[in-house]
């Protein structure tokens, strides 16, 4: 499925993958990404751009030996549509399931984009950035980039709660919504693996950020309120207790009509009550806290949820502890080891 949005004064497109996706040639070396476009006669130009079918120009930046983006120019006619289109779906590593829309694209809606740039292609954590010109006989041209999203580390906001040490190399940014069931798996099966695992390095640190999705979990926000009532009044591990209880018995409250009532008993339950507990609840002293962390989310442009950032890179498949570290070896390649 293709979406249009209006960003400022440049136009996105989403282009939205319904399919399994192995790690991608972009973050791998150059001989790794050549040689899974085998079926292709590859000619190196001699400039560091590689000639593919009907003269289309691929060429690569690179970053600490791995491939940090993905550059291609050429006319969009015959072969090279093909070609264009195996390229970014080898890069991205999403394969055929990203090829054959891709090539519907450029020999359909790509049209629509001549004389518009700049024009971007949001292709699930990626970002293909077009310009397309026309000749009067009416050749298509195109010029792309291609490179993984990134985030601005200073455009996070600060987490109220997190696990591991201030100043960690490997920052670990999860979005979360305490009645959305694929939250309740993260937290009940990646978050145990990443306290095992990675936060015992020392140099690791996972920070939980609210993105309550109220207009499908109408008791979300009132948990992620009772959550900071319970860590202001008892301190961060309780917090924590607080946060896995929520997940552990989230089919107990999701359907409640007094989520207030229902959080003080909980958090009573855990020994994790007491009157200023319950007052905090009730007042919804940190409802405000918490919209305006709905609001930090969706500045960053974010739609559901778990959302997990890894540095300023989303995390495509985070319950895969394997992606977490292939994700820091790219922070380390493409800014440096410290």
């Amino acid at each position: 499925m293709i979406r249009r949005l209006s960003r400022a004064a440049v136009l996105v497109v989403v282009l939205i993958v319904s399919a399994p996706v192995a790690w991608a040639s972009i973050g791998q070396s150059l001989e790794e990404l050549l040689s899974s476009l085998g079926s292709y006669e590859v000619a190196e130009r001699g400039d560091g751009w590689y000639l593919g079918p009907d003269g289309f120009a691929v060429g690569f930046d690179l970053r600490g030996g791995l491939v940090y983006r993905v550059l291609g120019q050429g006319t969009l006619e015959g072969a090279s549509v093909q070609f264009a289109s195996d390229v970014l779906a080898a890069a991205t590593g999403y394969g055929a399931a990203l090829a054959e829309p891709l090539v519907e694209f450029f020999q359909g809606r790509v049209v629509e984009f001549v004389g518009q740039g700049p024009v971007q292609l949001g292709v699930e954590v990626y970002v293909l950035q077009l310009e397309v010109t026309q000749a009067e006989t009416g050749q298509l041209a195109v010029i792309f980039t291609l490179m993984l999203q990134e985030v601005d580390q200073e455009a996070f906001p600060q987490a109220s709660y997190a696990l591991g040490p201030e100043d960690a190399r490997y920052v670990i940014r999860e979005f979360s919504d305490f009645q959305c069931p694929f939250c309740a798996n993260y937290a009940n099966v990646a978050l145990p693996a990443i306290k095992e695992q990675l936060l015992v390095r020392g140099d690791v640190r996972f920070e939980y950020h609210h993105f309550p999705l109220r207009s499908i979990h109408p008791n979300a926000t009132a948990a992620a309120v009772a959550s900071e009532c319970v860590g202001e009044v008892h301190g961060p591990e309780a917090f924590w207790s607080f946060h896995d209880a929520l997940f552990d018995r989230q089919s107990s409250w999701s359907d409640s009509t007094a989520p207030g009532m229902t959080f003080a008993a909980l958090a009573e339950d855990l020994e994790l009550g007491g009157e200023e507990v319950t007052t905090c609840i009730g007042e919804g002293r940190f409802a405000g806290a918490v919209e305006a962390a709905y609001q930090e989310a969706r500045a960053l442009q974010l739609a559901g949820t778990p959302t997990v950032f890894v540095g300023g890179f989303r995390l495509q498949d985070f319950l895969d502890l394997q992606a977490y570290l292939q994700l820091f070896t790219l922070i380390d390649a493409f800014w440096g080891e410290e």
